[in-house]
């Protein structure tokens, strides 16, 4: 029986510097498990780049994004008196807490029934049979509920994934745990991005537990044919890629750096980071002004394509990596990164960091490091080349057991292949 995979994705394949790195690893080991593959895209800005060869024998339907009330938020508006809901809202009541709640509660159920009407057509574009059709939302969000929500009329095969904003309540305005209990009620699988993660949401839907279970995203092998090398002992390099967004809190990154430099003004020290975001004139301004003349600093915020990240491994020296994150969700995949070029991982304890962060891999910091603990942490290994130099191994030996997306992916897609009959 030919087997169909629709993919819901927030933008993938238009190009998103987040999205695409997660969605490209899986892509190849996906087509070699189904006959068909269907990528919805909710919202479609700019245009579909360098993944011509990727998306070969693929489909790309972006009926979802030229939606009306995708586009034009006020045109959802007509839809607040819908039955259905005015009784998803309405069922939610003594959960809210102020009217910013509602609207959010209420916003999310209007899109819940409005991609409903919208998926149900695009089965019939495609001839779609519910048998031999498995609906994969790579986000647990409205798209997934209006999959639910569907299933009273049609017998559909759904699974999710759940990563950090669609995971934790307090990454939100407002979370319904009524609709996501009924959502549960009508996947086949939650595969969460981490162990964390996994824990946090059967704490939360213990009746769904059985079907919540752990799938790692991790990082492909990308001129990873040698490990970066360290450099010399008077000259350190750190390196950093993410959003520059408070929750990232990049601006810790350069404040601990600093403070090293600092305190060791017979070394030189240089850190790069690729990336952009709201934040960033406030990092420039702080790194104009304070920067000490030991310190160099190269903010890329035109280089955030994940090919440009493995190229710098390939093409640069890095010591560390860096990633102060406020929450994580899932294993960062800049983390995998990083470790499969060999590069040890100073990072946060937030979410799902230690999992792959440990004395062995790099230096797991507490969740809110100062200075005195950065510091303390890693003057151990300035100088002590060879203790820095076991941490290279156990990182890319780390990445390659536990964190090589291709071996990661191809389970995955055996594993959801066999969710159909």
């Amino acid at each position: 029986m030919t087997k169909n995979l629709v993919i819901f994705t927030s933008s993938f394949p238009y190009w998103t510097p987040t999205e695409s790195s997660f969605i490209m690893p899986e892509l190849d080991a996906l087509r070699n498990k189904f006959d068909n593959i269907i990528i919805v895209p909710e919202r479609a800005s700019g245009t579909i780049c360098n993944y011509t060869e990727s998306l070969q024998g693929i489909t790309v339907d972006d009926s979802m994004s030229r939606l009306p009330y995708s586009r034009h938020r006020l045109l959802k508006a007509s839809h607040l008196l819908n039955r259905k809901v005015m009784s998803l809202t309405l069922s939610d009541l003594s959960t809210y807490s102020n009217i910013n709640q509602l609207a959010s509660g209420l916003s999310f159920n209007i899109n819940a029934v409005c991609f409903a009407g919208c998926i149900e057509r695009l089965m019939k574009r495609h001839a779609l049979r519910p048998d031999n059709t498995l609906f994969y939302t790579f986000w647990f969000d409205h798209i997934t509920s209006a999959l639910a929500l569907l299933c009273d009329k049609l017998p559909l095969n759904i699974i999710t994934r759940v990563h950090g904003v669609d995971l934790y309540d307090f990454r939100v305005t407002y979370r319904s745990a009524k609709l996501r209990d009924f959502t549960m009620s009508r996947l086949l699988k939650v595969y969460c991005a981490s162990d964390t993660a996994r824990r946090y949401l059967i704490e939360r839907h213990p009746s769904h537990s059985a079907k919540t279970v752990m799938s790692h995203l991790g990082s492909p092998a990308l001129l990873t044919d040698l490990p970066t090398p360290a450099g010399n002992g008077n000259d350190i390099t750190f390196f950093s890629c993410s959003r520059i967004a408070a929750e990232k809190r990049v601006h810790l990154n350069y404040r601990l750096i600093r403070a090293l430099a600092i305190s060791r003004p017979d070394m030189n020290f240089r850190w790069t980071h690729i990336g952009t975001g709201d934040k960033l004139a406030s990092l420039i301004n702080e790194v104009t002004h304070q920067c000490p003349a030991n310190l160099s600093v190269t903010i890329e915020s035109d280089r955030i394509d994940n090919e440009n990240v493995h190229q710098f491994y390939h093409d640069n020296r890095v010591d560390w990596f860096m990633l102060m994150s406020e929450t994580e969700g899932g294993v960062p995949v800049s983390i995998c990164e990083a470790m499969s070029h060999g590069v040890p991982v100073i990072a946060a304890s937030s979410g799902a960091i230690p999992e792959i962060v440990d004395s062995s891999t790099g230096l797991l910091l507490s969740h809110d490091p100062d200075d005195n603990e950065f510091l303390t942490a890693i003057n151990r290994f300035i100088g002590g080349r060879e203790t820095a130099g076991t941490l290279r191994v156990n990182a890319r030996e780390r990445w390659r057991n536990s964190f090589n997306s291709q071996q990661l992916r191809d389970s995955f897609a055996s594993e959801i292949s066999q969710l159909l009959p």
